[in-house]
């Protein structure tokens, strides 16, 4: 990971820390964890003849969030670590197995439909993605700043502690990293550019 790229998931960490801190404990602001399963996918990118690159494959997330509601609706920042794992390229005999290290800042807007106990809700909103990968060449390839927008549904539960089991589906706005990705003597080329799509199964817990 880059100086760059450290710094600025730094100051995106602190700064939804710093905001969670400033909010007072009450009724309508809730301070949780949540975690769950991915399924990503990249999309746009045909390797060319006599290459491959994975396409689809399963990961996780975990995170912290903060949720300010707002009568019918309420607004959730998340600080996410999201995890795509063995991912491969191939070229002829030589093959590139990496993953990628994704801290990810969803702003969800909700829409609320609040009941005693249960509140289900719709949601929608910008993700906000600094990719890494401990693959130096793979490392140079990705985007600084690409965004993902994503839509979900789910449940807030209110059983003394609430809890959040949503899905969730998202797709790139605009390409996670380059095409010519480095494997063994050759370089893998294609047509576009990868642009990840993901969907969530997500469980969250708040406080």
């Amino acid at each position: 990971m880059t100086r760059t790229k450290r710094s600025a998931q730094s100051r995106w960490g602190w700064l939804l820390l710093s905001l969670a801190c400033a909010v007072p404990s009450s009724a309508d602001a809730q301070i949780g964890v949540l975690a769950g399963y991915n399924r990503d996918a990249l999309e746009e990118f045909v390797p060319a003849n006599g290459f491959d690159f994975t396409d689809l494959n399963n990961g996780f997330h975990i995170g912290i969030f903060l949720n300010l509601n707002l009568a019918t609706f309420a607004l959730r920042p998340a600080l996410v670590y999201h995890r795509v794992p063995g991912l491969v390229a191939r070229g002829g005999e030589d093959r590139l197995q990496f993953d990628l290290d994704l801290l990810e800042i969803p702003v969800d807007v909700r829409i609320r439909f609040p009941f005693p106990a249960v509140s289900p809700y719709l949601l929608a909103g910008p993700v906000f993605i600094f990719p890494s990968s401990t693959v130096e060449g793979v490392d140079d390839l990705l985007t600084a700043r690409p965004i993902r927008a994503e839509f979900g549904a789910g449940l807030e539960l209110d059983l003394g502690l609430r809890l959040w089991p949503e899905v969730r589906y998202g797709f790139g706005i605009n390409s996670l990293m380059g095409s010519e990705v480095p494997v063994g003597s050759t370089v893998l080329r294609g047509d576009g550019k990868p642009r990840l799509d993901t969907l969530t199964l997500r469980l969250g817990i708040s406080f």
